[in-house]
């Protein structure tokens, strides 16, 4: 049986999913950043609760994650990253929301979660900025999603 911590890591890793969407992680600065998207209803009940996660089906669930660049051969993972993270989502209609991320931490990972609504059919934009701990730097991450219900 899977623990709450691995539930929340394969729910929120699993890309393959009508309703979840990832892309590849993107290399900036000796960092991966990690970024999702998925409806908060894959999230069991038990895990939704602890982690103060609205399960609904106009709710959304970004999650991202920052890694410490693995090397070259990608044999062995980079050290998770606490960070800075803000963020908008913006709907068709002009309408923005900000994204009020979570930091989860477990044994082996760092999670900054957010919660947002989305209507019956929607494109979202969202803007992020990600500053990693140490850094001076920000990363700025802009990417839209479609949904459909």
């Amino acid at each position: 049986m899977l623990t709450r911590s691995q539930w929340l890591f394969v729910l929120l890793t699993v890309a393959s999913w009508n309703h979840c969407q990832a892309d590849q992680p993107i290399q900036w600065q000796g960092y991966d950043i990690h970024y999702t998207t998925l409806s908060s209803r894959l999230i069991p009940a038990e895990v939704a609760k602890l982690h103060g996660i609205i399960r609904a089906d106009n709710r959304m669930v970004t999650n991202i994650a920052i890694r410490e660049t693995s090397d070259e051969k990608g044999d062995e993972k980079g050290e998770p990253v606490t960070a800075n993270i803000h963020g908008t989502v913006t709907n068709l209609l002009n309408q923005q929301s900000v994204l009020d991320f979570t930091e989860v931490l477990e044994p082996n990972a760092i999670y900054y979660l957010a919660n947002q609504l989305v209507d019956e059919r929607d494109t979202l934009r969202y803007s992020i900025s990600i500053q990693p701990q140490g850094s001076e730097a920000t990363y700025l991450l802009e990417f839209g999603r479609d949904y459909y219900q």
